[in-house]
């Protein structure tokens, strides 16, 4: 009787758990609703998007980065999407549109609840190489560019990545190829998509020096997570999606409207 209550329990709260996921990763990159007007140019290109895709209009948060971040959170209740100050300044209105739009594909596809879950348990795995940091930290080991914080820190990632990127790599679903290439085709404007995805990843390799838990990494457009040093090694497991080349030749090869655009 213990065993079929606690069992029940169990469930009940792996089930709340699952739900929530989206609020604690709206939460976790400190997102907020745009106030009245903020968005005024976006807002005409969400519903488009929304009915052009057949899918629930997403409810939009931002955040403020200096990394030029997109992803899309949720539960059966409805999509979140997400869009970084970044993103917003260096992408032109075409340019966002196609990296919108490719939420949409994501959302229609239907995993956006899987992924935020999953994003959860990851992330939530992936943070203990940086608590370790801040422990060592305050022992009294010195500041996080000293050797022997940054060791421990190695240390632990070393233990915790490699089941991080497994759940990431078995529970998450890439879609990233398909999402490129089904805007190429409805949207049949290769060329600005391409812009889109070139200034994004030009700017994250250029410009972006926020650390991103690596455990979210499939939740995004572009991946912000880089390798830097030996120290950080182990990010390298997260490299999970096609690479930038592969990525345009795919788009290179929609047709549009029967011939290649």
């Amino acid at each position: 009787m213990a065993g079929a209550l606690s069992l029940v329990i169990i469930i009940i709260l792996g089930r709340y758990v699952y739900l929530s996921a989206f609020r604690v990763l709206l939460k976790w990159y400190r997102c907020r609703e745009p106030g009245q007007g903020e968005l005024s140019t976006i807002d005409p290109i969400i519903d488009d998007l929304s009915s052009n895709f057949s899918v629930k209009r997403p409810k939009i948060y931002i955040f403020e980065s200096s990394v030029p971040v997109i992803f899309t959170v949720g539960s059966h209740k409805g999509p979140c999407m997400v869009l970084s100050s970044r993103s917003l300044s260096i992408l032109d209105k075409n340019e966002l549109k196609c990296i919108i739009a490719r939420e949409m594909v994501r959302i229609k596809e239907g995993s956006i609840s899987q992924n935020t879950f999953v994003a959860l348990v990851a992330g939530i795995i992936a943070s203990f190489s940086t608590t370790a940091l801040w422990m060592a930290m305050l022992s009294g080991f010195g500041n996080e560019e000293d050797p022997a914080p940054k060791f421990i820190r190695f240390v632990v990632m070393g233990i915790v990545m490699f089941p991080c990127s497994i759940i990431v790599y078995t529970g998450a679903s890439d879609l990233t190829l398909k999402a490129d290439t089904e805007v190429a085709r409805v949207l049949g404007k290769k060329d600005v998509l391409v812009s889109a995805l070139k200034r994004m990843h030009t700017d994250i390799l250029l410009n972006s020096m926020e650390y991103f838990n690596p455990g979210h990494v499939h939740l995004f457009t572009m991946n912000p997570v880089k390798v830097n040093s030996f120290f950080d090694l182990h990010l390298s497991l997260f490299e999970m999606r096609p690479d930038m080349a592969q990525r345009l030749n795919a788009i290179s090869q929609v047709m549009v409207n029967g011939s290649e655009f």
